[in-house]
Parts: C-alpha cells; sequence; structure tokens
C-alpha cells in the first residue's frame, strides 16, 4: 500500500484543471463534439424543418424521442417520408424511428416492418426500427411481431421487439410471451419480460 493520502475529488479535479495538458486535452474534446453536433444538426435540418411545416417545433428528431405526449401523431406521415429515405445518415434515421415508438404511430406499421426487413446492415436504424415496432405494436399485430423476433437477421433488435408484448399488456400478448419461453435464442428474454427471471 502506498503512503499516499487519499484524494477527495474535489481536489483531484482542481489539480487536473491546473494541468495544461489536461485542459487542452479537454478543450480538443470539446471541439470535436461541437463539430460532431454541428454536423448533425445539418444533416437532420430537412426532416426537423418538415417537422416545423406541420407545427412540430425541435431542434432535432431526438427531441420526439421518450416524449411523454404525443401530440405530433398528425407529424407520422411527415416522420415516415423522412425515414425511407436512404440519404440521411443511419443516426438521423434510426431518431426518426424511435420518435415513432407511440400507439398512435401504429397506422405507419407495414412501412415500419418492410424497413425493418430490408435493414439487415445498419445495427443503429435496426435498433430504432425494433423499437418503433415495441412502441406502436398492437393486438392485431402481435402474431407479425413474433414472427419478426423469430427471424434470426434481425440479430440482438429482436429481443427490443419482446418489449412491446411487455408494455401491450393484454392477454394474446401475453400468451405470446408465454410461447416464446422455451426459444432457444429468445426464451431468456421472453421469461424476462414475463417477470420470471
Amino acid at each position: 500500500m502506498s503512503g499516499r493520502k487519499p484524494m477527495a475529488a474535489d481536489e483531484f479535479m482542481r489539480e487536473l484543471e491546473a494541468d495544461p495538458e489536461w485542459r487542452a486535452a479537454e478543450a480538443e474534446k470539446e471541439r470535436r463534439i461541437a463539430e460532431q453536433d454541428e454536423r448533425y444538426a445539418e444533416q437532420e435540418a430537412p426532416v426537423v424543418a418538415a417537422l416545423a411545416e406541420v407545427g412540430v417545433e425541435v431542434e432535432s428528431v431526438w427531441d420526439l424521442v421518450n416524449r411523454k405526449d404525443d401530440h405530433y401523431a398528425d407529424a407520422v406521415p411527415v416522420l415516415v417520408e423522412h425515414l425511407q429515405d436512404e440519404s440521411y445518415p443511419d443516426r438521423v434515421r434510426e431518431g426518426i424511428a424511435r420518435s415513432l415508438s407511440f400507439r398512435k404511430a401504429a397506422p405507419a406499421w407495414p412501412a415500419i416492418v418492410e424497413l425493418y426487413r430490408s435493414t439487415t446492415g445498419s445495427f443503429d436504424l435496426q435498433q430504432g426500427l425494433a423499437v418503433a415496432m415495441a412502441g406502436m405494436v398492437t393486438d392485431e399485430r402481435v402474431d407479425q411481431l413474433v414472427a419478426e423476433a423469430h427471424r434470426e437477421e434481425h440479430g440482438e433488435s429482436r429481443f427490443l421487439l419482446l418489449l412491446g408484448l411487455k408494455r401491450l399488456r393484454t392477454s394474446k400478448a401475453r400468451k405470446a410471451l408465454e410461447g416464446l419461453r422455451d426459444d432457444p435464442e429468445l426464451g431468456d428474454n421472453a421469461a424476462k419480460q414475463l417477470g420470471e427471471r
């Protein structure tokens, strides 16, 4: 054990802030983050402008992700149109997809499923589409959701689909989860969603 006395966090931070190399590295890190944020804002500017045209004011499509309200249901067609535009980087498209993760977006289900099936090269976009499907699934779509969960080409994103069954809280969704318990790949996750593990 060394003879050094433990240092308090605030004392350690003062030492770091006094170090010119550390300050330069922090300034460089902040500069790179600011550049990345600026590039990202430029890349998503068209969808942000289109949302503003239908009365949805955001700085980023990610502002819509995990919102407690669904007052932007009228913007779903705009979001789907831009989601299908492959000229956007996958990270922007992922944000658009995740913003569709609410029940009133259910009319977009066919387009989202089609995109999900055709997206195999982008982990982020695939995850975003799975989140959208989990958020918009209805009892009428449970069988389709389970069928997509069985498709191995969807990789790890399949586990996100099971969240939709848990979120749905209907007897049909529960039966679907129970039916997945013995699946060699999905079983553990299904049991977890049922509160068994």
